[in-house]
C-alpha cells in the first residue's frame, strides 16, 4: 500500500511516524521509525512466514503458528483467537473486508503470498478504524506493483520490498551480468511460479507507463487427487478434501505527483466433500460444501502539502455459500447469495507535534438471498449436545427469505503525545440497520410482512503506551466492540428475525521488551466479555420464529508470550505460548460451559537457519484437546428405529493432547535473473496418530479414535525472476 503507513496505522493505535521515500530503479525504499504496536499484535513479513514449517510457503497458513490462535480441527480453515469464535474475528486485505482468510480445509489461504508484503494478527483490542466483529483482526496489506523509475513524494511508501533484498535473504548466489528483474516489451517484469504436490500458483508484475504497474496472482488446487488415495478411511470421514483456486490482481494508476488510484481485484472459489460407506442408510454420513467470493475496489490517495492526507475506498463484491448435508435420517441444504458494498476514507491531520487528529468512516451493506431446507438441527451451533455420527432425524422443513443488513460508522481518533506517554482515545459511533424480509413463518395465503430496525451503537475505545526505557514499552487497550447477526440467522422458521446487534468488550495490556540485541519479549493479558449472544432456544418447542435467541454470554481470558530470537543473521525464530479459557452460558444458566473450540494450552516452537544457500526450520505444535461432551448411554428412538446418545455433562472431557514436529529444506540456486527453490516440507515427522474426533458405533456402547494426518511429505519447487 503506497499511501503513507500513518493513514492508517494512526486510526487503529499504531502510530508509525515515517520519513521520505522515493521510488527508485522500479522498486521503493522505505524507512520507518519503530511503531508503536498494540497490545498483543504480531506482525510479520511474508518472507519470513514463507519459510515456516508446515505452511508450504504459504504466509497466511502461518499465522496459525502465532500466539492466541487456537489451532485448528482437522476440517481447517476456521480461525479462533483469544477464544472467540471463527465469525467473529475480520480479515481485510487493504482496506477491503472479505468473508475469510483461508480455502475450506485450511491447508491454504485464499492469498498468494507474492501478492503480499505484511499480515498482522490483533487478537483483540484494536482501533475505532475496524469494527463489525467481536473478535480479532487480521491486516493484510498487499505489494505495489513494480513501478518505473520515479520520484515520489514523501507519503506515498509502503506497498514493495525490494525484490533484490528478498532474493539476497534467501541466500541466492549471483551468476554474473546485471542483476535485477526482468524486461518484458521493454518494461520491468518480475514473477514466481510454484508448484508442488497440493496446487499450482503465479504471481507476476510488470510495470506499465510512468510510475504505472500491475501485480496478479493465483493458484489452483488438486489436493483432492492426491490425497484421496492416501487418507485412511476413517480420517476420510471427517477430513474435507477441497478443490479450490483463487486469483488477486493490484493495479497502480499514477495521477499527479501527490496522488493516485490503485484499483484492486480478489476472487476466491473452494468445493469440499465428505463422505463415508455405511452398512446401512440410517448411518449415512456426507457433506458437501461450496463457497466463492469477488471484490472490486478502487483505493485513492491523496497527500497535502501541510503534511496531511487522504484515502478514499469504495469496494463492491459477490458471496456465494452453499451446504448440503446428511447425517443418519437426517439432511440440511442451506445457499445464501450475497451483494456487498463498502466505502472506507479517513483523513490524517498533524496538528502539532504532540497532535495528530484521524477521522474517518467505515460502511459496509450487505444484501443476502437465503434458502434453507431440512432438519432444524442440521447442521450443529455451537453449543449443540451432538456426537461425530449422531443420528439426525425430524420433519423436514423450510424458508426463503433475504435479509439486508447496513453498517455506518463515522470515526474520531486524536492521537496525544506527552513524553513518553501515548494517548488514543477514540470513538466509533457505529449505526446499524437490519432488515429481515419475513417477521413471521410464511403461511398459506398470509402477506408476507418484513421488519426494519435502525440501532445506534456508542463505541469507546481508548489505547495507552508508555515508553519506560529504551528496551522497554507498555500497551494498554479497552473498548466495546459490535456484530451484526448473520443473514442465516434472521429466518422465521429457523431463526428469529428478531435478533439484534451483539456486544463485546475487550481488555488488552502488554509489554514489549528488547532484551539485549537478539530477543524480544511480548507477554500480554488479555480479557473478552461478550453479551446478547445468539444460541439455539433451550426449549423443547420454542415459540413462533424463536428458534434462535439472543441471551448468550461468553468470556475469554488468560496469557500469552512472544518470545523472538535472532541471534545470528542466519537464525532466527520464536516460541510462542498461550494460556486461555473461552466460556459460554444462556443468561439464565447458573454457570458457564467451556466452548467448543476451547484450548488452553496452545505451544509453538518455530526455527530456521540458513548456509550456503540451504534453509532448514522445524516446527513444533502442542495444543489441548477440545472438549467434548461424553456419552453414558443409549437408548433406541421407537419412532426411527435408530439408536441416540445419552449424554453426560456438556463439554466435561477433552480429546487427547495433539503435538506434531514438522520439518521444512529448501534450496535456493541463482541462475542469472532466476531464483530457483526446490523445497521438501515433512509434516508430522513422528507419524504421531493425533486424535482429532471421536466415532462412535450405531449403539453408542463403544467408540474409535479418528485419527489426523499420518507422516506426510510435501514437494515442491518455486522458480521466482
Amino acid at each position: 500500500m503506497r499511501a503513507p503507513a500513518r493513514f492508517f496505522a494512526l486510526a487503529i493505535f499504531a502510530a508509525a511516524p515515517e520519513s521520505t521515500a522515493w521510488a527508485s530503479d522500479a522498486y521503493e525504499t522505505v524507512v520507518i521509525a519503530p511503531p508503536v504496536r498494540e497490545a498483543g499484535e504480531a506482525d510479520l513479513s511474508t518472507p519470513e512466514l514463507r519459510q515456516i514449517p508446515g505452511a508450504q510457503g504459504d504466509a497466511g497458513k502461518a499465522l496459525e503458528n502465532l500466539p492466541g490462535v487456537a489451532r485448528p480441527g482437522l476440517t481447517g480453515g476456521e480461525l479462533v483467537v483469544w477464544g472467540a469464535a471463527p465469525e467473529d474475528t475480520r480479515v481485510v486485505v487493504d482496506g477491503i473486508e472479505i468473508p475469510a482468510l483461508y480455502h475450506l480445509g485450511g491447508l491454504r489461504s485464499i492469498l498468494h503470498s507474492g501478492f503480499l508484503r505484511t499480515l498482522t494478527l490483533v487478537p483483540g483490542g484494536y482501533g475505532a478504524e475496524y469494527g463489525r466483529g467481536l473478535g480479532g483482526l487480521v491486516r493484510l496489506v498487499s505489494r505495489a506493483p513494480p513501478v518505473e523509475s520515479r520520484g515520489e513524494p514523501a507519503g506515498f511508501a509502503g506497498s514493495a520490498p525490494s525484490r533484490e533484498a528478498e532474493r539476497s535473504d534467501r541466500g541466492g548466489v549471483g551468476c554474473g551480468g546485471p542483476k535485477g528483474m526482468g524486461t518484458l516489451s521493454g518494461f520491468p517484469f518480475e514473477g514466481e511460479l510454484d508448484v508442488d504436490v497440493l496446487d499450482a500458483s503465479f504471481e507476476a508484475g510488470m510495470a506499465v507507463g510512468d510510475g504505472g504497474g500491475v501485480l496478479a496472482a493465483g493458484r489452483i488446487g488438486y489436493l483432492d487427487r492426491i490425497l484421496g488415495g492416501i487418507l485412511p478411511s476413517d480420517t476420510r470421514r471427517l477430513f474435507p478434501l477441497p478443490r479450490y483456486r483463487d486469483f488477486q490482481a493490484k493495479v497502480a494508476i499514477p495521477l499527479r505527483g501527490d496522488e493516485k488510484i490503485e484499483v484492486i481485484f480478489l476472487t476466491s472459489s473452494d468445493a469440499s466433500s465428505i463422505s463415508n460407506n455405511p452398512a446401512s442408510p440410517s448411518s449415512l454420513a456426507e457433506e458437501n460444501r461450496s463457497q466463492s467470493f469477488s471484490r472490486l475496489g478502487v483505493r485513492y490517495v491523496r497527500a497535502f502539502s501541510d503534511g496531511s492526507g487522504a484515502s478514499l475506498i469504495p469496494f463492491v463484491g459477490w458471496d456465494r455459500t452453499r451446504r448440503q448435508e446428511v447425517a443418519g435420517l437426517g439432511n440440511a441444504d442451506e445457499s445464501i447469495a450475497s451483494m456487498v458494498l463498502g466505502l472506507r476514507g479517513d483523513y490524517v491531520a498533524p496538528l502539532s507535534p504532540r497532535l495528530t487528529l484521524v477521522l474517518g468512516f467505515d460502511g459496509l451493506f450487505t444484501l443476502s438471498d437465503v434458502q434453507r431446507s431440512g432438519s432444524a438441527t442440521l447442521p450443529a451451533r455451537e453449543g449443540d449436545t451432538v456426537v461425530f455420527g449422531q443420528p439426525i432425524s425430524g420433519a423436514a422443513i423450510a424458508d426463503t427469505w433475504s435479509a439486508s443488513i447496513g453498517n455506518l460508522a463515522p470515526y474520531a481518533a486524536p492521537e496525544i503525545i506527552l513524553g513518553r506517554w501515548r494517548l488514543i482515545p477514540s470513538l466509533r459511533l457505529d449505526g446499524y440497520w437490519i432488515s429481515p424480509s419475513r417477521s413471521t413463518p410464511e403461511n398459506g395465503v398470509t402477506p408476507r410482512a418484513g421488519s426494519s430496525r435502525l440501532s445506534w451503537s456508542p463505541t469507546p475505545r481508548v489505547a495507552l503506551a508508555h515508553q519506560t526505557r529504551s528496551w522497554l514499552r507498555e500497551n494498554l487497550a479497552l473498548g466495546l466492540y459490535h456484530q451484526a447477526p448473520s443473514p442465516s440467522d434472521l429466518s422465521a422458521v429457523f431463526g428469529s428475525p428478531t435478533l439484534g446487534v451483539a456486544h463485546a468488550l475487550h481488555l488488552v495490556a502488554g509489554t514489549d521488551m528488547d532484551v539485549g540485541r537478539y530477543f524480544t519479549v511480548r507477554p500480554t493479558l488479555f480479557y473478552r466479555y461478550m453479551w446478547d449472544l445468539v444460541m439455539r432456544n433451550p426449549g423443547q418447542n420454542p415459540p413462533l420464529a424463536h428458534a434462535l435467541v439472543q441471551d448468550g454470554v461468553g468470556r475469554a481470558f488468560g496469557a500469552q508470550i512472544l518470545l523472538r530470537f535472532s541471534p545470528h543473521p542466519a537464525l532466527s525464530g520464536w516460541l510462542a505460548y498461550t494460556l486461555s479459557r473461552s466460556e459460554r452460558r444462556h443468561s439464565s444458566d447458573s454457570s458457564y460451559r467451556l466452548f467448543d473450540q476451547d484450548q488452553t494450552h496452545l505451544l509453538t516452537f518455530v526455527g530456521s537457519a540458513s548456509r550456503g544457500g540451504f534453509v532448514a526450520g522445524l516446527r513444533f505444535r502442542l495444543a489441548t484437546g477440545m472438549p467434548r461432551t461424553p456419552v453414558v448411554g443409549s437408548y433406541l428412538d421407537a419412532t426411527t428405529g435408530q439408536y441416540q446418545p445419552i449424554f453426560g455433562q456438556q463439554n466435561s472431557v477433552r480429546l487427547p493432547v495433539f503435538y506434531a514436529l514438522d520439518l521444512r529444506i529448501e534450496r535456493h540456486f541463482r541462475r542469472c535473473s532466476l531464483d530457483i527453490v526446490p523445497y521438501l516440507e515433512v509434516l508430522n515427522l513422528t507419524n504421531h496418530a493425533n486424535v482429532e474426533e471421536l466415532a462412535y458405533d450405531e449403539q453408542f456402547v463403544s467408540h474409535s479414535n479418528i485419527t489426523g494426518l499420518p507422516i506426510l511429505a510435501v514437494a515442491g519447487v518455486s522458480v521466482r525472476f
